[in-house]
């Protein structure tokens, strides 16, 4: 998988519709992840605020954000957390890709997003 530019969004390479939770969810997940080299997992630490968030993933029939700053290749991921609360931790792509939410479509990768830092998202 060739990485993207930074500059350059997912829109063109990703296509959702009618993607259901599951595997193909996965395999996009996966597949935004690396084309926008998502850096290993601790590879920011230090950072803080000033860490990337290279991809999000959210719920269109809620209010739930991941913000991924990091990603271990495979399924373990890392970053901020819009919930109930804000916080950092880690995720896995196997349980944000299965997840239904309230109209049944899943989650879906905000193909519009461009890398930027976490003190700009919060």
């Amino acid at each position: 998988m060739i990485p993207i530019a930074a500059d350059e969004t997912l829109a063109r390479y990703i296509n959702q519709n009618g993607v259901k939770p599951g595997p193909k969810k996965t395999i996009q997940f996966i597949q935004a992840l690396k084309m926008r080299a998502t850096p290993a997992i601790c590879a920011q630490d230090g950072k803080g605020n000033k860490a990337t968030a290279y991809v999000k993933i959210f719920d269109p029939c809620g209010s739930w954000t991941w913000y991924i700053t990091e990603f271990d290749g495979a399924d373990e991921c890392f970053g901020l957390v819009l919930g109930h609360e804000r916080e950092l931790g880690y995720f896995t792509i196997s349980e944000l890709s299965t997840l239904e939410g309230r109209m049944g479509i899943g989650l879906e990768i905000d193909t519009h997003f461009l890398p930027t830092t976490l003190d700009k998202i919060k």
